[in-house]
């Protein structure tokens, strides 16, 4: 039995606003406040990652992914591996980084701006490392690009972009892989021309589920 198993880390992003400058009647000042940051399991966090069949929490409750038994010589497309749910406080949209070319080639004209956080231990580019180029990321429950497509990538969004599929707004239920506080989405994954050999296909890759508001693509962030 062959085993597949991938660790989903979180790249939740955002970005603040505008500072302004005035005139005061001081020179300098300072003013000490305290900050308080906290960590949550995926089970709890703002970008809840939910578990399946296939998905379960480690011991840190950190999501992962494996896959058992794949048949060799076959094309395998699997459904509903994990869970995606905003539990923020603003829409966000959703783009899974495996390290693949639509993410490196944002919008299919150039390089990213941003490295992969999956980088050459990412999921597709270990895959494709073993010769296996055709795996990737979509949700069949929608009508939607895939979640790992160049459509869903930040830079996709920005209204200065020139790209003829420019989306500048983050608008919910406008776009499947935009979420809604409060709304979820269940990824699927196929891998096609899997080898004859069932030893060749005993593989250990990583994603990172990016999720991105509006003010993050409003200031120019990200691939």
């Amino acid at each position: 039995m062959q085993r597949r198993k991938y660790l989903a880390t979180i790249g939740s992003l955002a970005a603040g606003g505008a500072a302004a400058m005035g005139t005061g009647a001081f020179s300098q000042t300072s003013a000490t406040r305290s900050v308080s940051v906290s960590a949550a399991g995926d089970a709890a966090a703002n970008l809840k990652l939910t578990g399946s069949k296939y998905a379960s929490y480690n011991g840190n409750g950190v999501l992962e992914i494996e896959f058992d038994g794949l048949n060799a010589n076959a094309d395998i497309e699997i459904t509903d591996v994990f869970g995606i749910k905003n539990q923020g406080t603003d829409p966000v949209g959703i783009f899974i980084d495996e390290g693949s070319q639509s993410y490196a080639f944002q919008q299919g004209n150039g390089p990213a701006e941003v490295a992969s956080k999956a980088g050459s231990d990412g999921m597709y580019n270990v895959l494709a490392d073993a010769g296996l180029n055709q795996n990737g990321w979509y949700d069949d429950d929608n009508d939607t690009e895939d979640i790992n497509g160049p459509k869903a990538l930040p830079s996709a969004y920005r209204s200065s972009s020139s790209n003829g599929t420019n989306r500048p707004s983050l608008d919910p239920g406008s776009y499947d892989h935009v979420l809604d506080v409060g709304e979820s989405l269940s990824p699927d994954w196929y891998l096609f021309d899997t080898p004859a050999d069932p030893s060749d296909l005993d593989i250990t890759g990583k994603i990172v589920v990016l999720a991105y508001s509006q003010d993050y693509v409003d200031a120019g962030k990200g691939p």
